[in-house]
């Protein structure tokens, strides 16, 4: 009699309480993961990640700031599948990673355009005139 005392007291509330909690976290993570968005616009790249009960966090990273931009796709799954990471470094050496990225590789070469654009942009405000002028 004592062990069913120890399963109805002790082993079934902690197995609920485990059950439910994985159940939320869950839950929580899956809302989470949806709800990072990763928007590329004109000059601008927007950071929003929101969730149910956590603040949003909404980022705004200048094109031209970007130095260096790396892409992996590594082991079987992220390959199967076509997730990988996005590493951004920008002029302030902050590394920023961003996981479980689709298609990293295309979104690597659509970020180095639109930055080589961006830069592109910027040196046409300052050239005045292309025509050299000798001076004799």
């Amino acid at each position: 009699m004592i062990g069913d005392d120890i399963v109805n007291y002790i082993f079934f509330p902690l197995v609920f309480v485990l059950v439910n909690y994985s159940f939320f976290k869950f839950i929580f993570g899956a809302i989470e993961y949806f709800n990072y968005l990763f928007i590329i616009h004109n000059d601008q790249i927007f950071i929003i990640n929101s969730s149910l009960i956590m603040r949003n966090d909404i980022e705004v990273v200048d094109a031209f700031k970007i130095v260096k931009l790396d892409a992996y796709s590594r082991w079987f799954f992220s390959n199967l599948f076509g997730f990988g990471r996005i590493i951004m470094e920008t002029q302030t050496k902050e590394e920023r990673v961003f996981r479980f990225m689709p298609k990293p590789y295309k979104l690597l070469d659509i970020l180095k355009q639109q930055r080589q654009t961006v830069l592109e942009q910027r040196k046409k405000k300052y050239i005045v005139d292309d025509v050299v002028v000798d001076e004799k």
